[in-house]
């Protein structure tokens, strides 16, 4: 009886202390991300799961950077805050409209850059966003208006408080996970459902619950996500598969039907960020086949397109974490100025 309960004893320290190992293993790989830029690809992907599911903070629910709002969900929080995550930490001075640019640009800009977090400049300083390369380079008052996961719906809703009278070029940052809040948009018969305060809430106690750290926090969730044991994000979208040209049609619909501002004589810009470059998705081309269907208006019709994938490299990007660095942002706000100036456009 004492051998086998030695043995039995044996086995359960083996067992923790692979575990303890394993742990130490996800904890260096999280911490030290040039570590995990050397690692193999599938134990690079496991670590960027691991960081994404249970380690790293949003910012549209933190609520030292944003505010709960009737229309849109949230907007982020007038004033200035901090927001970090392992490989960055960074000032967001947030205007009285509840988007990261100062007041002065509120008024009258000649491009409105809307998007969703990469857009937004998650993980880069204010000075270093593509609005701002891009106001730089070609000399136009330009508004950064784009929110942190706001898909088009919402950000086309927003621009409905914003100031267009002096409008020339609306830039529009587009992501795959756009995709469900358009379809949404469409389903509803345009009119977008929108989140309970409440339900807010819970989303953001959720959050905060997350950034704490106890020991084997990381192999045990990890485990209870392959067993499909632990309930899924609160946010978490339903991405269901759809086809080109279908997801172009969705884009295409929200643009002409979500917000008020007059377009007529607006050039619009559209570039589509994904931190998986190569393939290229297919969207910008069905964009630009769908464009000219019967029915679009002129402002449709006149829509450009700018491929990431021919300025962008995986450099651009963090090594744990899907949003670019200050030099995708470079090479973004550079080629926007080269396709401001070759698309003239008087207003």
């Amino acid at each position: 009886m004492s051998n086998r309960l030695k043995t039995v004893g044996l086995i359960i320290f083996n067992i923790v202390m692979a575990c303890a190992l394993l742990e130490g293993v996800f904890l260096v790989f999280l911490h030290v991300p040039r570590a995990s830029a050397m690692a193999p690809r599938p134990v690079r992907r496991l670590v960027q799961q691991i960081y994404r599911h249970f380690n790293r903070t949003l910012i549209q629910f933190d609520e030292a950077c944003a505010v709960y709002d009737p229309e849109v969900t949230y907007t982020l929080k007038p004033g200035t805050c901090t927001f970090g995550n392992l490989e960055f930490k960074n000032t967001f001075n947030v205007n009285r409209v509840g988007v990261r640019d100062d007041d002065a640009s509120l008024d009258g800009p000649e491009i409105i850059v809307l998007g969703d977090s990469h857009a937004m400049g998650w993980g880069v300083e204010q000075g270093e966003t593509l609005s701002h390369v891009l106001a730089r380079k070609c000399g136009l008052k330009v508004l950064n208006a784009a929110v942190s996961s706001y898909g088009t719906a919402r950000e086309m809703m927003l621009l409905n408080r914003l100031d267009t009278s002096r409008l020339r070029y609306l830039i529009i940052q587009y992501a795959d996970n756009d995709l469900p809040e358009n379809r949404a948009f469409l389903e509803h018969g345009g009119r977008l459902p929108i989140t309970r305060r409440a339900d807010y809430q819970r989303i953001v106690e959720y959050y905060a619950a997350q950034r704490g750290y106890y020991p084997g926090k990381y192999l045990f969730r990890l485990l209870m996500k392959v067993l499909k044991l632990e309930k899924p994000e609160p946010d978490q979208l339903r991405m269901d598969p759809v086809a080109p040209n279908e997801e172009a049609e969705l884009f295409l619909f929200v643009l002409t039907h979500a917000s008020r501002a007059q377009l007529d004589g607006v050039q619009i810009i559209v570039f589509e960020v994904n931190q998986d470059i190569q393939p290229r998705r297919p969207f910008l081309a069905a964009l630009n086949a769908a464009k000219d269907g019967d029915g679009h208006p002129p402002f449709v019709r006149r829509l450009v397109t700018l491929d990431t994938a021919t300025v962008l490299t995986p450099r651009d990007f963090y090594v744990l974490d899907d949003h670019m660095k200050a030099s995708g942002h470079q090479a973004i706000g550079e080629a926007l100025s080269s396709l401001v100036r070759s698309n003239t456009v008087e207003r």
